[in-house]
């Protein structure tokens, strides 16, 4: 049975509170002795992600155990009966975080079908959370929280890119040129799929290799207004295993979709 409207805006607000404990956990680690070393593909992994992974994956087990979870540091298949599952990125933006840097987060997305239904981003320094279900939110889940809404408005200056302040290659911003930006700026993590939410660009362009877990959260909350994740051929991202495994082609996320 699909999960329902109402029941999306509840688990969006769960994951939101789910994402704060993991954001708890990581605070807990931002030390310059934090234990950390290389995976194979020579991105970073600390006793950070893996401390926030336990969190949050005990916790979304407890709270929703008829779904399974596929999460950054302990990937695993989804069951072929499995249809609806969660993604989880413990820690997003590690070097960030092992630089002392504020621009990381903590990502949770539930899929349905392919589609990412509901999602949570919280960016620990600050304690900036967001989720989305049918409606998008931005504050304390556990207190009033604001709803965001769509911004129907033509941006004046022009059209503002937000590219990655480490993996942005010069094809990302040759993307940018092809598609009249009047302004790139750069910020790490996720947390650009923030600033399209709240109005503050209006693309992210990425070239290069993305994994579902770093974008479906955002997706999740760029749909509930107006916006989305697109592949280059204009079509909405997919989630599941495919035959990119866990990967994203190259896409353009959205603060408005074009007509």
């Amino acid at each position: 049975m699909p999960i329902s409207p109402h029941d999306r805006d509840r688990i969006g607000r769960e994951m939101a509170r789910i994402a704060r404990m993991g954001g708890e956990s990581l605070l807990c680690y931002r030390s310059p002795d934090c234990a950390r070393s290389l995976k194979p593909d020579g991105s970073p992994v600390s006793a950070a992600d893996i401390a926030s992974e336990q969190v949050i994956v005990a916790a979304l087990r407890e709270c929703f155990p008829q779904w399974p979870v596929i999460s950054e540091e302990g990937e695993v298949d989804v069951p072929p009966d499995s249809s609806t599952f969660f993604l989880v990125d413990p820690l997003d933006g590690t070097r960030a975080f092992l630089a002392g840097r504020p621009d990381f987060c903590v990502l949770i997305a539930l899929i349905e079908r392919g589609i990412p239904v509901a999602g949570a981003i919280h960016q620990p320094v600050g304690e900036g959370t967001w989720w989305s279900g049918i409606h998008a939110f931005r504050g304390d889940p556990s207190h009033d929280a604001e709803m965001l809404v769509p911004d129907p408005g033509q941006r004046s200056g022009g059209v503002i890119a937000i590219v990655s302040a480490e993996h942005a290659g010069e094809a990302s911003r040759l993307l940018c040129g092809r598609m009249d930006i009047a302004e790139i700026r750069s910020e790490n993590s996720a947390l650009k799929f923030v600033r399209l939410a709240e109005g503050e660009a209006d693309l992210y362009p990425r070239i290069g290799r993305t994994m579902q877990w770093d974008v479906a959260a955002g997706d999740a909350l760029l749909r509930c207004l107006g916006g989305g994740v697109r592949g280059l051929d204009g079509q909405a991202l997919a989630y599941g295993r495919s035959q990119l495994g866990w990967a994203n082609p190259d896409f353009v996320a959205y603060r408005r979709l074009p007509a």
